[in-house]
């Protein structure tokens, strides 16, 4: 999950409510309601989590019986000699936010920095399904497992005592939660953490939720996002895992071009502008 790309800053919105030709407004966070509630109560979202990670683990003993194998676009030559790390977002991706997103839908809220920091203040968020057996596993292949999030560097004792308490590994020698703002050039674009893991490191897998989790260019067009996508078409499934997140991300704030400042009723008229409702076919009439 990328934190700065999505809910952190604005929580989508359903359009409206049809009562007869009125409109009614609703409060902007009610739209993650069906997202929020496939996560929480669906066995497809678990059952896709856990396929997820069945396939990384499979990836990561072929990654090591494969000497030129590397998953990052920043690890250049002379890689093959390093020892194996694979890379982890955090939100969503290792650990499940769902309850602070239902928090807000209970209180009719959009997010606010505060209300985050309060919730990973708690440390009490749960793992994904899979995650903790994947990352234990890699561990105890030897694989050394980085966590690069775009949590706050304020939020890191918190994030490193849920994760400590859930028993995700944790190297003690090494830092390896990657927070934003760390060091000065550790921005929201992850390049410049996978950069310097992949210095140390030859990196297996990457593992993440949102496109900022596998190559620079999130902050971009739906149109030059597909065609990203598409140009590294061979790395998925193979050296990049996908979980999924149907409730916010990149995905969500490149339909309103990253305008954050909007309101809300403007977000969901941009969002319901991007709706692909199909010409009907001929001699049908259209819904």
């Amino acid at each position: 999950m990328n934190a700065t790309l999505g809910w952190k800053s604005a929580l989508p919105a359903i359009g409206c409510l049809f009562v007869g030709s009125a409109c009614a407004t609703v409060p902007p966070s009610a739209g993650q309601l069906n997202a929020v509630l496939w996560v929480q109560s669906s066995v497809e979202y678990e059952a896709t989590a856990r396929q997820a990670y069945r396939l990384a683990e499979a990836r990561i003993v072929e990654a090591l019986e494969t000497p030129a194998w590397t998953a990052v676009l920043e690890q250049r030559e002379a890689f093959s000699g390093l020892p194996p790390a694979v890379i982890l977002d955090v939100d969503e991706t290792v650990l499940d936010n769902s309850p602070f997103q239902a928090r807000l839908i209970r209180d009719g809220r959009e997010y606010e920095s505060e209300a985050w920091s309060a919730w990973t203040a708690e440390a009490s968020a749960q793992a994904i399904p899979g995650a903790l057996d994947f990352t234990q596993r890699a561990d105890s292949l030897g694989v050394r497992v980085f966590y690069v999030t775009n949590r706050d560097h304020t939020d890191e004792p918190a994030t490193r005592r849920n994760l400590e308490q859930l028993g995700f590994p944790l190297d003690d020698g090494t830092d390896v939660l990657l927070t934003r703002g760390e060091r000065p050039e550790w921005g929201s674009d992850k390049a410049s953490r996978r950069a310097h893991v992949a210095r140390t490191h030859r990196v297996l897998l990457l593992i993440g939720d949102d496109m900022n989790d596998f190559v620079s260019g999130a902050r971009d067009t739906r149109q030059a996002r597909v065609a990203l996508a598409r140009r590294h078409e061979g790395a998925w499934g193979q050296r990049w895992i996908v979980l999924p997140n149907p409730a916010y991300g990149s995905w969500e704030s490149t339909l309103y071009d990253f305008a954050r400042e909007l309101s809300a009723d403007e977000r969901r008229r941009r969002k319901q502008d991007s709706l692909d409702t199909r010409p009907p076919l001929d001699g049908q009439e259209p819904l």
